[in-house]
């Protein structure tokens, strides 16, 4: 039987004693300034329809949260990290330059991106054997002595909405002088995004990924290795300025890549499931990635564990890798895949902390458009995330989503569930 853990939590005064930005509010900015005329508009008329939208379902972040606390037990819940994945690295770099022309960056810009995913990559290897055991070492340090606790926030839904509108209020401000300009100096937004007064913790993860995916009438699943680089945050800010309660603010930014290890086979029966067939390719799947800001105000505490409210404004990009080039032949002929859908992302959820052991569940919505086509398809996204975090060494998290990129589901992502294990690398600083 649960414990149902009530948490009252007044009405927080939500002013500011300065209105300059910080550092990740220009971040912020300057990543919606990469955009393209259409795309920034877009960003912002989905972002007016998505608030009115919008809800969490608090009971369904419990479930996945205990949840994860059973999946803890295992030995190996992100699987096995062997030599595949670095095999995936390889190949997916290889894929990348192969495909950055053509994209509009310039060559600069370019360079400086593989330039930072083949450090990445080194930083990997060298990390490659204590990322491999460091579940095994630190498993008896992810343990939460009240597992059986369900969070209800009092109030949660007016709270969230409330901070909501003071995250959407700021990004007016900080938006006030910015103007799309096109992708442009990714030197400045990478060294930004690790920099590591503002992004403290940064992780590199492994993991697995199982999902049950549709193209228009094919269906197939897939398991799947990931791999996952982005902050972690420590949902640990205090601010108190001028006498007047101001709620701390604390950025967050991922992204990831699944792939498959070969062609799939033909249809193996009438629904068109398909498993998976030569191990020695290489195929890209589902990539994600995300930037967000959080207000994470306290909101009280049960002996040693405090507890926070989170509430979430970013932008979030999917893409669909697999081409399906023979699918339907000669309308699908020329399809070349990748189909990437962008917009504005909005979440809520909450963490709890016990000295040094930190717990969140979040959950995320996106809406937005498929970039790149000619046919007006939409991007939806529906996600779940749940984790624990032991001190600035791991950190290990559980997925569920949902996304598409056409309607009537005919490009479809059903992630049932994904795992990860992350290594903090002060190493990933620049």
């Amino acid at each position: 039987m649960f414990k149902t853990l009530k948490i009252t939590a007044s009405i927080i005064v939500l002013t500011f004693a300065s209105y300059k930005a910080n550092a990740q509010w220009d971040l912020f900015s300057n990543l919606l300034s990469q955009l393209d005329n259409t795309v920034y508009n877009q960003y912002f008329d989905n972002l007016g329809g998505l608030d009115s939208t919008w809800s969490v379902n608090q009971v369904d972040g419990n479930d996945l949260l205990n949840e994860h606390y059973d999946l803890l037990n295992n030995p190996s819940p992100g699987g096995g990290l062997d030599s595949s994945y670095i095999f995936g690295l390889d190949a997916g770099l290889d894929s990348l330059i192969d495909r950055l022309p053509g994209q509009g960056l310039f060559d600069p810009d370019a360079d400086t991106l593989i330039g930072e995913l083949e450090h990445i990559q080194d930083i990997f290897g060298a990390n490659f054997d204590s990322l491999g055991g460091l579940f095994d070492q630190y498993q008896d340090s992810l343990v939460f002595d009240s597992a059986n606790w369900n969070v209800v926030i009092i109030d949660f839904d007016d709270l969230t909405e409330g901070h909501l509108d003071m995250l959407q209020d700021t990004l007016g401000m900080v938006m006030d002088t910015t103007f799309p300009s096109n992708p442009h100096n990714f030197a400045g937004l990478i060294g930004k995004l690790f920099d590591i007064k503002a992004f403290p913790d940064l992780e590199l993860a492994f993991g697995v990924q199982d999902a049950d995916l549709k193209y228009w009438n094919e269906e197939y699943s897939a398991n799947s290795k990931v791999i996952r680089i982005g902050s972690v945050p420590r949902f640990d800010k205090d601010v108190i300025e001028c006498n007047y309660p101001v709620v701390p603010i604390e950025a967050r930014w991922h992204v990831q890549a699944s792939w498959n290890g070969g062609e799939r086979s033909s249809p193996g029966d009438a629904t068109g499931a398909r498993e998976e067939g030569d191990k020695g390719g290489f195929n890209p799947l589902l990539f994600f990635g995300d930037f967000a800001m959080m207000a994470t105000p306290r909101i009280g505490a049960w002996g040693n564990t405090s507890f926070r409210i989170i509430t979430s404004l970013g932008m979030e990009f999917g893409t669909y890798a697999p081409a399906h080039r023979d699918y339907r032949p000669p309308f699908t002929s020329f399809n070349k895949g990748f189909a990437t859908g962008f917009g504005p992302q909005i979440g809520a959820g909450f963490s709890m902390t016990t000295g040094q052991l930190v717990i969140y569940s979040l959950a995320t919505i996106a809406e937005g458009d498929v970039l790149r086509c000619a046919l007006p398809y939409r991007y939806n996204s529906r996600r779940f995330e749940v984790g624990m975090r032991y001190g600035n060494i791991i950190n290990v998290r559980c997925n569920t989503g949902l996304a598409t990129w056409q309607e009537h589901d005919n490009r479809r992502a059903d992630i049932n569930t994904q795992v990860t294990v992350g290594i903090i690398l002060a190493e990933l600083h620049h």
